[in-house]
Order: C-alpha cells, then sequence, then structure tokens
C-alpha cells in the first residue's frame, strides 16, 4: 500500500460506515485496507492488503471495535486490472470474481470458512465463484480531482 498518498476520505468511526465502502483503518503491522462487509447480520471487515500466511486468501475479521477511528475512502472501487480466466479452482487465493455487472471477493475467517462477498454491497453473496471469470490483478482506486489514485494494487499470489 501507498504510504505518502494524499487521500481523499474522511476520519470517521468504524460503526458509522456501511458495507461495501473501503477505509483505512489500524493494524497490528501498520494500516490495513479493508472492505466492511456483513455475513448473517455480522459485520466484519475483509483485509485487501494481507493475505493469510498458510493458504494466502484475505483474511476476514470479525473483532472489529465500533468505536474504532478510520479513515473512509469515498467513492473507492475495486476494478480489473489484468486479464480473467476461468475454470480450475473456484477459491483462487485473493482472486476478484466477475460477473453480471458485479465482482465479488472472496475471504476465509479465522475458522477456515470461504465466504465470497459482493463487492459493491458488502454483503455475503450465495454465487457460486466456480462459474464466474476472475482476476487475480486488481486494484483500489479513489476519485481525486478528476481522475483516479490507486491506493492499491493486489498482486498475484
Amino acid at each position: 500500500m501507498t504510504e505518502d498518498f494524499r487521500t481523499p476520505g474522511r476520519r470517521t468511526w468504524l460503526d458509522r460506515v456501511r458495507p461495501g465502502a473501503c477505509c483505512l483503518m489500524a493494524g497490528r503491522d501498520g494500516p490495513d485496507l479493508v472492505l466492511l462487509v456483513s455475513r448473517e447480520g455480522r459485520r466484519a471487515a475483509l483485509l485487501l492488503n494481507r493475505r493469510s500466511a498458510e493458504d494466502r486468501h484475505l483474511p476476514v475479521r470479525f473483532d472489529l471495535p465500533p468505536d474504532a477511528d478510520v479513515l473512509a475512502l469515498r467513492g473507492a472501487v475495486i476494478a480489473p486490472s489484468g486479464g480473467s480466466a476461468s475454470g480450475q479452482t473456484a477459491t483462487s487465493a485473493a482472486a476478484l470474481h466477475l460477473g453480471d455487472g458485479r465482482t465479488y471477493l472472496c475471504g476465509r475467517d479465522e475458522f477456515g470458512r470461504h465466504t465470497i462477498f459482493d463487492v459493491g454491497s458488502g454483503l455475503a453473496s450465495a454465487i457460486d465463484p466456480a462459474v464466474l471469470p476472475r482476476t487475480r490483478c486488481w486494484r483500489v482506486m479513489v476519485p481525486e480531482a478528476g481522475g483516479a489514485v490507486t491506493v492499491y494494487d493486489a498482486e498475484p499470489a
């Protein structure tokens, strides 16, 4: 993640940010870029700039303090930045799945369960990622001064 960019965003509390929004929040090893998500009515954070050591999937954290201070990235979008592929495994580590005008990211919680989230709404989805094309290269962009700044580029696993 770029450390010296001027990010158009606003400081707020985590409980005031809706699922589907991207934000920066304090992490154990520096700031985490997260997509706020919801599964079974529980809010969580899909960590976009971290991957689990054992299987390279995006971790999902449910232990979020509601009064955490975050920087909400207004207008942030997650978009492909490379070619797509289909077939192979449905759970390509940290792949962005593309389908029906929407995009999806799959995360894995502390119990090893996979969940696919609609990037726009942040809600857990029942869609089968195996039937969707996907790209392992994607980026998080934020609008700024008539253009867009890339906040984070995902690297293939």
